[in-house]
């Protein structure tokens, strides 16, 4: 992974694309500390600039990269995953190489032979920026989940890119404003949904979409490369899908491991990251890493116990992470400034990647698992119910939307200090997502909603912001393109159940898994945020929320959000009681969004 920048500015000099540019770089610096080169044009009006992480090619893949005519340039922050496939396609077309293994100049080679056709063609991480000096064109991808962020303004005939919103959002052309519909959609997902951002003027460039923007006209076009095709292939019985997600799984893990530094692999108790390590440990000897709380006894704040059957099953080189609550949230306000934009979700991954980040350069992680094999049954309560004959909207409320996510739209209204905004209400915003696609099935609508929405707006966002800021790259070898076409293949009554949802990978991997742990429970990597810890209630009402500040600010409701810290303090808890259909108690998790965006908010606004 690196980090990518870019201004253009129809009206500028050369000073101001350099200082520009330069600036947005600085901030992202910890994407990649190993090297960094910039281009700007001889009109003097665009600049691209980047950091790099060295992972392949260590001496001669360094950017920006220029085709051989100087045509063409190119700065690129990711890993193309069957960039060895794709150097040999195109050098059976004759065209050259001049480095050893640089999946960047593969890249480059690739958008100049076929145009943005070439993008299909790639299998990976990936956000690039691709200039045509002649033409004057600006072409700007990003891979089909996410998994390489992409933000960019773009007004009054100027047009800014980068690899994190904090880079736009200091280089003085954001108008820094809050994107009040994001953070009503916020509050109740714990992440804000693309291609919105929390300010106003910065956007995100959706995953399997393309923008490209003619410098002359100022005119930016953006188009969806990428669709995701849930169709049921009802030909193969149940060995012979096992048979082909194995094939598939093995492939794709052996893709992840193109690397020119050396590789860690994290390890839990459950079946994502066991298959990955153990089809892996076949080939190799293994560096795995596994995260406890102290104090907790084995269930889901510590799954030593299993993870250690699997390490010592698998003969890895394995680490343990003990952490108490004190160190779990010393480095908050550094998590909350990586991570760019609000996040009321979970934070563990942040220590793995810190320590691993140590001694490695790329770790491989269970990221899409959940997605791809029954995501904890969130499809259950409806299909009992009949949704896929009712497709109700207020069905889908009560039964999903109410149970599954955080502050209900009644309560936000009264929350948000603008009674007057006409916000769309998120629970309608997810009930049009789930029907976006012609899919007749709730656990397919669930599968598509989950692989569009919440995994790269949250995990994969989650995910590379925390790997990058430790300077190590995470790589899903569960979202390579050969297992994701696969498993769209799936029938819904196969790829999950009612009894075990994730059978399916259970049966996959029964032969590799050791069988202590093949039928573990499933939990999920949460961390204390999750839980009902004792909150410094001096200094989130003292300080965090302070009442000149919140009534400043104009954001909260100030005697709304008093009433209701007033109330987890006393009482742990926060009950509705003025819904019209059902009280609806708030947990730990709601006061957690809260303090989390407010943290956001003192660190990108206020200062």
């Amino acid at each position: 992974m690196c980090g990518i920048v870019g201004y253009y500015n129809s009206n500028s000099s050369s000073e101001d694309i350099n200082t520009i540019i330069d600036k947005m770089n600085k901030l992202q610096e910890h994407r990649g500390p190993n090297s960094s080169g910039k281009y700007v044009s001889s009109q003097k009006n665009f600049g691209l600039k980047m950091c790099r992480l060295s992972i392949l090619d260590l001496e001669l893949g360094v950017q920006p990269m220029h085709s051989k005519d100087e045509r063409y340039v190119i700065i690129f922050n990711g890993t193309i995953l069957n960039s060895p496939e794709l150097r040999n396609q195109l050098e059976n077309k004759n065209i050259k190489f001049f480095t050893k293994n640089s999946d960047t100049e593969v890249l480059l080679n690739l958008l100049i032979h076929y145009g943005t056709k070439g993008i299909t063609y790639l299998n990976g991480s990936f956000a690039f920026a691709f200039f045509d000096k002649k033409k004057q064109k600006l072409i700007c991808g990003r891979d089909r989940f996410g998994l390489a962020p992409f933000y960019y303004l773009h007004k009054n005939k100027k047009f800014l890119f980068a690899s994190e919103l904090k880079s736009i959002l200091k280089s003085g052309h954001s108008n820094k404003k809050i994107n009040k519909q994001s953070l009503y959609h916020y509050l109740s997902l714990l992440w804000c949904p693309g291609p919105e951002t929390i300010i106003e003027d910065i956007k995100k460039l959706q995953p399997g979409h393309f923008l490209e923007l003619d410098l002359i006209s100022d005119d930016l076009k953006i188009q969806k490369w990428y669709h995701i095709k849930i169709h049921s292939d009802n030909s193969k019985n149940l060995d012979e899908w096992t048979e082909s997600i194995l094939f598939a799984l093995k492939n794709s893990i052996k893709r992840s491991t193109l690397s020119d530094v050396p590789l860690a692999c994290g390890l839990s108790g459950g079946l994502d990251s066991q298959s990955i390590v153990g089809i892996l440990s076949k080939e190799r000897k293994l560096n795995t890493y596994s995260l406890a709380f102290d104090g907790h006894n084995k269930g889901p704040l510590n799954e030593l116990y299993e993870s250690r059957i699997a390490a010592n099953y698998f003969k890895t080189n394995h680490n343990e992470i003990l952490i108490n609550q004190d160190d779990y949230f010393k480095d908050l306000d550094k998590m909350v400034y990586h991570l760019d934009e609000p996040y009321g979700g979970g934070l563990p991954l942040w220590h793995v990647f810190k320590e691993a980040g140590k001694k490695y350069g790329v770790i491989l992680t269970g990221l899409g698992g959940d997605e791809l094999f029954g995501n904890f049954g969130r499809w259950t309560l409806l299909e009992k119910t009949y949704f896929n004959f009712t497709n109700n909207y207020y069905q889908f409320k009560t039964l999903f939307f109410d149970r599954k996510f955080f502050f209900k739209d009644s309560l936000k209204n009264k929350l948000l200090f603008d009674k007057s905004e006409n916000f769309e209400n998120t629970c309608r915003f997810m009930f049009n997502k789930l029907n976006g696609e012609n899919l007749k099935n709730i656990r397919d609508k669930i599968f598509n909603l989950d692989l569009t929405n919440q995994l790269p707006d949250e995990y994969c966002n989650m995910t590379n912001k925390f790997s990058m800021a430790n300077q190590i790259e995470a790589r899903a070898p569960f979202l390579d393109n050969e297992l994701t076409n696969l498993m769209q293949t799936v029938p819904h009554s196969l790829r999950t159940n009612k009894k075990d949802f994730k059978y399916l990978l259970r049966e996959t991997v029964k032969g590799i898994l050791p069988k202590d742990n093949l039928y573990n429970r499933k939990r999920g990597f949460v961390g204390l945020e999750s839980q009902a810890i004792d909150h410094n209630f001096k200094y989130i009402k003292n300080e965090l929320f302070h009442k000149d500040k919140i009534k400043k600010d104009q954001i909260f409701d100030y005697d709304f959000i008093s009433n209701f810290l007033d109330s987890y303090q006393k009482n742990g808890k926060y009950t509705d009681k003025n819904d019209i259909f059902m009280k609806k108690t708030y947990n730990h998790k709601s006061l957690w969004s809260l303090i989390m965006f407010q943290k956001w908010h003192d660190i990108f606004i206020s200062t």
